[in-house]
């Protein structure tokens, strides 16, 4: 459950950090107005359907609250808000505000049981495209096939990136499998499913959209030729060590790739200890093996625009993790140590590849 005062205090972050996107920011500036009126209906629904849900990235509420208002627009042409996204045809040009409180005068209920359960999977090529490289330097520079994990895959679009966008002298052969787990498991054949995908993005982020619907469109082919290209599996996050441990066995010559974007980072210090506890008991029969990438909001910082790559392995039988890169979306910088990253990933006495030595 979220408190309206602290709902209140993440949209005003949130429309501070909107001001060149006028759709939402005209959103959140209307949902701030109401909520500092008072208790309109849609927020007592609203605050019902939150009751047993615990938020505790700051931008986890109002980001599906938008996303559940963007999927109801894309579901329905007659919906008040779809002359103002981009996304279903319209154009940016007016204060989506009178489309907003028309359309929350009686939200459909799908609207409230997406609040409820959904989650967002937002789809970020230029995240996802962390891994592979990572991958090629642990794996592939020592010959090791290896089996790849996503947790919260959703679809499972971001396991494929390798195939999806050139990745130079990556060599997809040696990746024995894409298992992904999800609390929801998506279908990316399914129109509801692919309409909740597209409804992560902003109405106006037509770029990443439009990347998005080439991307699904070159996945829906790969999987045509492969049907079990990508598997993903019902699990919740902090169910995937213990599906480690049961499924996917440390035998034979084969490595482990684990893979997180956004996902511990919206778990409380005290869950994440604990899923880090049993993570590593999942890795350790591995030895070195396994690498576990996590790419995550910086945890402590209350409103964080900052993402870490960091990777997580055995060594000598004990867990050892670096910050490989750090990326402040808001102050469009990015911290990053090449020698560190290699100096961590590549096995002791293996030569630099050459398509990834250092200028000297």
């Amino acid at each position: 459950m979220i408190e309206k005062a602290v709902f209140i205090q993440q949209l005003e972050r949130a429309e501070q950090g909107a001001s060149l996107l006028p759709v939402t920011h005209g959103m959140l500036s209307c949902l701030l107005s109401e909520l500092k009126k008072g208790d309109p209906p849609w927020w007592k629904r609203s605050a019902k359907s939150w009751e047993k849900r615990e938020f505790v990235h700051w931008a986890e509420a109002w980001g599906i609250f938008i996303s559940a208002v963007h999927y109801e627009a894309l579901s329905d042409a007659q919906n008040p808000l779809v002359p103002y996204f981009p996304s279903c045809g319209g154009t940016a040009e007016a204060d989506p505000s009178t489309g907003l409180l028309q359309f929350l005068k009686d939200p459909p209920q799908s609207f409230f049981e997406n609040l409820k359960k959904a989650e967002r999977r937002v789809y970020l090529p230029a995240r996802n495209l962390l891994w592979p490289p990572l991958a090629q330097l642990f794996f592939q520079t020592v010959g090791f096939p290896y089996y790849m994990v996503e947790v919260n895959a959703g679809a499972g679009l971001n396991m494929a990136m390798d195939l999806l966008r050139e990745v130079k002298g990556f060599n997809s052969d040696l990746i024995e499998a894409r298992i992904g787990l999800d609390s929801q498991p998506m279908d990316i054949h399914d129109i509801n499913h692919r309409r909740w995908l597209t409804a992560s993005f902003l109405p106006e982020q037509m770029a990443a959209i439009d990347e998005f619907d080439e991307d699904v469109e070159k996945f829906v082919d790969l999987l045509s030729d492969d049907s079990e290209l990508v598997q993903v599996f019902p699990s919740r996050a902090q169910s995937a060590p213990e599906f480690l441990v049961k499924n996917i066995l440390a035998e034979g010559d084969v490595g482990l790739l684990i893979f997180n974007a956004a996902t511990t980072g919206r778990m409380s210090d005290a869950e994440y200890a604990q899923y880090q506890k049993q993570m590593f008991e999942a890795m350790r029969p591995w030895n070195d093996r396994v690498l576990w990438v996590e790419i995550e909001s910086v945890r402590g910082e209350m409103f964080s625009t900052t993402f870490e790559l960091k990777a997580w392995k055995i060594d000598q039988g004990k867990p050892a993790g670096r910050v490989l890169a750090r990326f402040d979306f808001a102050a469009r910088k990015t911290d990053y140590s090449r020698d560190a990253a290699l100096e961590f990933l590549l096995p002791p006495g293996v030569a630099v590849p050459s398509e990834v030595k250092t200028k000297k």
